[in-house]
C-alpha cells in the first residue's frame, strides 16, 4: 500500500460512519459477495452463498483461480466478475471492476477473505458491509462477524443449503472421461502417496492428471471414493457425499 493510498482511507474513512437501519430482510436484496480466495475455502462457503441467493440476487467477485471449478457451476446461479489480483484504490484492476459494476445498487457488501479488503466499500455504495472480525477494519465494514461461515448463517437466519445444487455434470460425459483415462468403475482418487489396497481402478493425482487441471472436478465428481490431503480435492468430494477412504 502506497503512501497516498493510506492517507486516502485515513482522509476518508469518515464517509463508512453512517448507521444503518435493522437488519431485517424482507424483500429482495442485491448482494455483492468478494468468494474467498482459496478454492476450499469457496467450497466451504457455498452452503451459506446457496442459502443467501434465496434472499435476493448475488453478484460474486472472484480469483481467476476459480475459474476452473466455476466452469462446472450451473449458469445464472449468480453473476460472477472474475479478476486478476485484488483490488486496490484506484488501480486498473479497481476501475475495472468499478466500471463493471457500474450504478448496481446493493443492499449488502459481503467480504468472504481474511483479511478483508478495505478498499471494496469504495467500489459500490452498500449501506450494511460485513467482514469477519478486525478492528483494523472499522468503519470500512460496519458488521463484523467472530469465528467462521457458520457464524454467517446464523447472522442471516437462512439454512444452510445443499451445494450440490449450484453444479451440473453430464452423465453422458461419464463413460468418454473413463474411456479417455483407461479406468472402470468402482474408482478411487488418489491424491498423495498410492500406498492404499482398492477393490477397482485408481487415479492418482501426479501421474494419471495434474491437480491443476481443470478436468480434475470431473474426475472427482465421477470417482467413487476418494484418499489423500485434505485440501480442495477433499472438500469438493465432501460435497457430493463421496466415499472418504481412510489409511
Amino acid at each position: 500500500m502506497n503512501i497516498f493510498e493510506t492517507l486516502y482511507l485515513k482522509l476518508s474513512k469518515k464517509r463508512f460512519l453512517k448507521t444503518f437501519k435493522p437488519l431485517g430482510i424482507k424483500k429482495k436484496r442485491n448482494f455483492l459477495i468478494s468468494a474467498p480466495s482459496e478454492v476450499s475455502d469457496f467450497l466451504k462457503a457455498l452452503p451459506f452463498i446457496e442459502g443467501l441467493k434465496k434472499l435476493g440476487n448475488i453478484v460474486m467477485l472472484m480469483p481467476k483461480k476459480l475459474k476452473d471449478i466455476c466452469c462446472y457451476m450451473k449458469p445464472n446461479v449468480f453473476e460472477m466478475i472474475f479478476y486478476e489480483e485484488p483490488s486496490k484504490l484506484f488501480s486498473k484492476e479497481y476501475k475495472r471492476l468499478k466500471e463493471k459494476l457500474g450504478n448496481t445498487g446493493f443492499h449488502f457488501l459481503i467480504d468472504l477473505n481474511k483479511p478483508a479488503n478495505i478498499s471494496l466499500p469504495y467500489l459500490v455504495s452498500a449501506e450494511k458491509r460485513i467482514c469477519f472480525y478486525d478492528k483494523n477494519n472499522y468503519p470500512y465494514y460496519n458488521i463484523m462477524i467472530k469465528q467462521n461461515i457458520n457464524s454467517l448463517v446464523q447472522f442471516f437466519d437462512i439454512e444452510s443449503s445443499d451445494p450440490q445444487n449450484l453444479f451440473h455434470f453430464y452423465v453422458r460425459d461419464l463413460k468418454k472421461t473413463l474411456k479417455k483415462f483407461k479406468k472402470k468403475k468402482p474408482l478411487l482418487f488418489i491424491n498423495g502417496e498410492n500406498n492404499i489396497t482398492w477393490e477397482g481402478d485408481k487415479i492418482i493425482v501426479g501421474k494419471d492428471i495434474l491437480s491443476s487441471d481443470p478436468e480434475v472436478y470431473k474426475i472427482l465428481y465421477f470417482s467413487d471414493a476418494y484418499y489423500g490431503q485434505c485440501d480442495a480435492l477433499y472438500e469438493f468430494m465432501k460435497i457430493f457425499n463421496k466415499r472418504i477412504v481412510e489409511s
